[in-house]
C-alpha cells in the first residue's frame, strides 16, 4: 500500500510541495479523494500551516484499495489546490478520477499502514 503525500519528501519542518493543480483538476482530485473507503474515522483536527496554524484540518484516513492518505491530503488539495505526489496523480488519471469499490482486506492493509508495530 502506498502512502499519498503534499508534503515535500524529507522536510523538516514538513514544507507543503509547491505544485499547484488548476482549480478543475484540485475539485476532480479533491472528490476521488473524499469517495475513498475511510480506514480510520477521528473528529480531531490537525493544523493549517499555510493559514496561520488554525485548527480546521481533518485527519480521517481513507484508501482506494492501492494507495492510502490522510486527511491533510485532502484538505490541501481542496483548499490550496496543491499537487499530491506524482505517480499518485497518475494513478487517479489513469482511472478517469473514479475510485473503485475497496475490498475489506485492502482498508485493513491500509490501516496497517498506520498502525503502530507490535
Amino acid at each position: 500500500m502506498k502512502q499519498v503525500s503534499v508534503f515535500r519528501a524529507g522536510s523538516e519542518p514538513p514544507l507543503i510541495a509547491e505544485e499547484r493543480l488548476t482549480d478543475e483538476e484540485a475539485c476532480r482530485i479533491g472528490a476521488y479523494l473524499e469517495a475513498g473507503a475511510v480506514v480510520m474515522h477521528t473528529n480531531t483536527l490537525g493544523t493549517d500551516v499555510l493559514d496561520g496554524d488554525a485548527k480546521v484540518v481533518p485527519l480521517t484516513i481513507r484508501t482506494d484499495g492501492e494507495f492510502v492518505w490522510t486527511g491533510p491530503v485532502t484538505y490541501y488539495v481542496k483548499k490550496y489546490g496543491v499537487a499530491p505526489d506524482a505517480d499518485f496523480l497518475a494513478h487517479v488519471r489513469a482511472c478517469d478520477y473514479r475510485v473503485r469499490v475497496t475490498t475489506e482486506l485492502e482498508i485493513a492493509a491500509a490501516a496497517a499502514v498506520f498502525a503502530p508495530a507490535r
